[in-house]
């Protein structure tokens, strides 16, 4: 079977370039030929192994760029753009000859075009978003000609959408969300890229709260810091480490002053070795805004670390079954995610239990289990070709 993945760029250290990435070595090892495809790669490196089966090629359509411009100019460049990546995947997909396209990312953005390039191929959407994140965007673009002309688009990817012939969406709650639109929607969740068969290992941090992800907006690490301070004093001998990288270190670093909290809470550049980090703690705390379906809840899960999430859509409440693997704290509700926290830190024998119950949760998500059921679903489609 020849498969073909787009995505945007694998140029970041992140979770859906991590599955990605996994799922194509993946299928290299079982037979199949792959070849991935980036719009926006540039020069910059792959930072994850490939299979040295898999294919590469980037196409040099970098719409990022148009974000600087006027609407009206922006408009004029991306149509511009749009029809020359659409002559360079046609190219690309008339060389490799795939039996299945993979869109796994911005098909919001571009799947007419991927339709339009690689018919009859089938194509397969993956959404490593939420439905709840995307009509939220809809629906708050600035200023009104740009709202209007955005919700417009949205009604034409909606259309174009029913030439696709498959939404792949992380959780059951968004694909009921996408259901209201199309019938071809399935639910393929992430599969962890490595699960432990030790965890004792390494000796537990007494007192270490973990937080592991990119450092923007839409991860809130100042609801963490926030909740945090509210108990501190109250344990002293706990305190939390923070893994990552992105644009909002510096605000943190000041928030992380501004609450006498340098030495209680600390910022870590981001390690190879995160499954080591997450053997070290004894619980990892997430608050963000949203949530596709969350991989470093279940990375920390399959240590045996329990984890306290804010119930954001969609995925921790799919993930965590609060009181059982975890806590779920009221989604935007920090006193509440605070009080969470200080569960877990007071319930020492409870934590343990929970943090069982959570590696045996996550061995559902095992590469082996998760990755046939992509197998399988790519092979359906590719039959149809034949």
């Amino acid at each position: 079977m020849r498969i073909l993945i787009i995505h945007r760029s694998f140029a970041l250290v992140g979770g859906a370039e991590r599955v990605i990435t996994d799922k194509a070595n993946y299928l290299a090892n079982e037979g199949h030929q792959l070849m991935l495809v980036s719009y926006e790669q540039g020069d910059h490196p792959l930072p994850y192994e490939l299979h040295p089966s898999v294919q590469y090629r980037d196409l040099d359509c970098r719409f990022f760029t148009l974000s600087k411009h006027s609407t009206l100019k922006h408009l004029y460049l991306y149509f511009r753009l749009k029809k020359q990546f659409r002559n360079n995947l046609h190219s690309v997909v008339h060389e490799f000859k795939p039996e299945v396209v993979v869109l796994a990312s911005d098909w919001q953005t571009l799947m007419g075009a991927v339709i339009y390039s690689v018919n009859p191929v089938s194509v397969i959407a993956e959404f490593h978003n939420t439905y709840d994140h995307v009509m939220r965007k809809v629906g708050t673009s600035e200023g009104w000609l740009k709202s209007k002309l955005t919700q417009l688009y949205y009604r034409q990817t909606i259309k174009s959408f029913g030439k696709c012939a498959q939404l792949v969406t992380l959780t059951e709650g968004d694909a009921k969300c996408w259901r209201q639109h199309f019938n071809n929607v399935t639910v393929i969740p992430n599969p962890l890229t490595f699960y432990p068969d030790v965890i004792d290992d390494i000796s537990k941090e007494h007192g270490r709260i973990i937080f592991v992800g990119r450092f923007n907006h839409e991860k809130r690490i100042d609801r963490l810091i926030t909740a945090f301070s509210m108990i501190a004093d109250k344990y002293p001998d706990w305190h939390v480490d923070i893994f990552g990288e992105g644009n909002e270190k510096d605000k943190l670093l000041k928030q992380i002053s501004s609450m006498d909290l340098e030495g209680r809470v600390v910022i870590h550049e981001p390690t190879s070795a995160i499954y080591d980090e997450y053997k070290r703690s004894e619980m990892l705390v997430l608050c963000s805004e949203h949530e596709a379906y969350s991989l470093v809840l279940v990375e920390a899960m399959s240590c045996g670390v329990p984890c306290v999430s804010m119930d954001c859509p969609c995925g921790p409440r799919e993930i965590i079954k609060d009181g059982v693997n975890g806590l779920l704290s009221k989604d935007g509700d920090v006193e509440d995610l605070s009080a969470k926290i200080e569960w877990m830190i007071i319930h020492d024998v409870k934590r343990v239990v929970m943090g069982r119950n959570a590696r045996d949760y996550a061995a559902t998500r095992k590469q082996s289990v998760v990755m046939k059921e992509w197998e399988n679903l790519y092979i359906g489609f590719a039959r149809l070709r034949r």
